[in-house]
């Protein structure tokens, strides 16, 4: 696969880093200039020729330092278009620790605790029954032990779950409801893979109308507080921050942290003027044929990626009504950037304060029971894992001796469906983010560019 290299060269308004890289940098924040130049060559060779992503952007931050900033390979693969600088991507998941931020700018407000229960901002919460599925399949439904609470909702640990998170009477549920605040996909067919299978509606009116059916028309899967599974949890804090706050969840994010933060290219909906910008979205094939059978025997047996929504007439270009705080957003690589960054600096990029560095603190430490927090199932860290744990809509490293991945004790982290992947560490004063566009993908992409980014650490 071809691949186009470019480079910041420019000044990040509000940003406190400058983001030319050049061999200085890198040498003020002990890094290898030289190994740093190993990131795009590797990401080319191992996935870029091979036909399993179409494209990354790559940026890396150290002691206050842009030490990596390059970007190759293609925006549309069928067009030969090159992914730039600015290109913008469906972050999905990576949406939560934005959530998040808003959940801790509302603590600090006195507007919300993380022990008030949900019901009482989404009063239908109140009733929502608990699940159990005794040993001979039968089910019944039994009272909440405790009610679910704001901190269950950012920890997984409220008893939600997704459809493909969930057990088999619980995701039936979810199914025949349609009880999700996403895109949905459109009838699947060799034609419609052509312009992208994802349509351009979603199953509700806005976020509230999804919490309130969520609550009544589903379960949960278990009692809050007593397991892990990874939910829908931050789109309902969407909700919360509403009715909390008195601000629609969308302009609440863009007056409390895009704006002061200068983050102009993250939103629920693509801006017109920015359509030129946006990356289209591919999945591997793997996955669509293990979904879609009937497709199995059409689709060329060499074909390790195919296009569901494109750069060119995609969904996330209509006006977005519902603001999934779970998945939602679209940001560019640059924007991200400050947006860990202002974590790694304790809730402060330049002169501008989103959070303090007690709630950074307090976001970032691990909140999973000690009963399970030494099994941690993370979603973005390849399943079940020792040594990890779960924050405030983050995960989190205990021990990566353990966990068996390079970073430090307290590093946070998160992915996207698409394969994008940020993580922040305190001890190395360390932040990267890699954009790319692939659902579904069965590569250990994260884990070869924490090592390829660790491996020049030179200090």
């Amino acid at each position: 696969m071809l691949k186009s290299k470019s480079i910041f060269f420019f000044i990040l308004s509000l940003f406190s880093l400058s983001i030319v890289t050049s061999s200085y940098e890198a040498d003020q924040a002990n890094m290898s200039y030289e190994r740093l130049q190993k990131i795009a060559p590797t990401l080319s060779e191992l996935y870029l020729e091979k036909g399993k992503f179409p494209g990354f952007v790559s940026a890396v931050a150290r002691k206050g330092k842009v030490v990596h900033y390059e970007t190759i390979g293609f925006a549309d693969v069928e067009t030969g278009e090159s992914l730039k600088k600015d290109s913008l991507f469906r972050i999905y998941s990576m949406s939560k620790p934005i959530t998040g931020v808003a959940l801790m700018i509302l603590l600090e407000e006195g507007k919300v605790r993380l022990n008030d229960p949900v019901s009482l901002y989404i009063p239908e919460f109140a009733e929502t029954k608990v699940l159990v599925v005794e040993e001979d399949g039968s089910t019944n439904l039994v009272e909440q032990a405790k009610k679910i609470t704001l901190r269950d909702l950012a920890t997984h640990t409220s008893g939600l779950a997704y459809d493909f998170t969930a057990n088999e009477q619980l995701a039936k549920i979810y199914r025949e409801k349609n009880l999700s605040p996403y895109f949905s996909i459109n009838n699947v067919t060799e034609e419609s893979f052509k312009n992208g299978i994802i349509a351009a509606n979603k199953p509700f009116v806005d976020i509230c109308s999804f919490a309130e059916a969520l609550a009544t028309e589903a379960p949960l899967m278990h009692q809050p507080s007593a397991n892990y599974t990874y939910s829908v949890g931050m789109d309902v804090l969407g909700c919360v921050v509403e009715r909390a706050s008195g601000i629609r969840f969308d302009k609440f994010l863009e007056e409390k942290i895009f704006n002061p933060l200068n983050m102009k290219d993250t939103f629920f909906s693509v801006p017109e003027s920015k359509r030129d910008r946006f990356t289209t979205l591919y999945a591997e094939v793997k996955d669509l044929r293990r979904y879609f059978p009937e497709l199995d025997e059409r689709l060329p047996k060499d074909l390790t990626m195919l296009r569901v929504d494109g750069m060119q007439n995609s969904a996330y270009f209509q006006e977005a009504t519902v603001f999934d705080g779970g998945s939602g957003l679209v940001s560019s690589a640059e924007d991200y950037l400050k947006f860990a960054q202002m974590l790694l600096n304790g809730g402060k990029l330049g002169d501008v304060r989103i959070i303090s560095r007690k709630s950074v603190e307090l976001m970032s430490g691990n909140h999973l029971p000690d009963t399970f927090s030494s099994d941690a199932y993370l979603e973005t860290a390849g399943g079940y894992r020792r040594g990890a744990g779960i924050g405030l809509t983050v995960g989190v490293l205990t021990d990566p001796a353990k966990a068996g991945q390079y970073g430090s004790k307290g590093m946070f982290f998160w992915g996207g469906a698409a394969s994008t992947i940020f993580w922040i560490d305190p001890e190395e004063e360390l932040v990267a983010v890699l954009m790319t566009q692939v659902l579904g993908s069965s590569e250990l992409l994260r884990e070869t560019y924490s090592a390829l980014v660790y491996q020049a650490i030179d200090d």
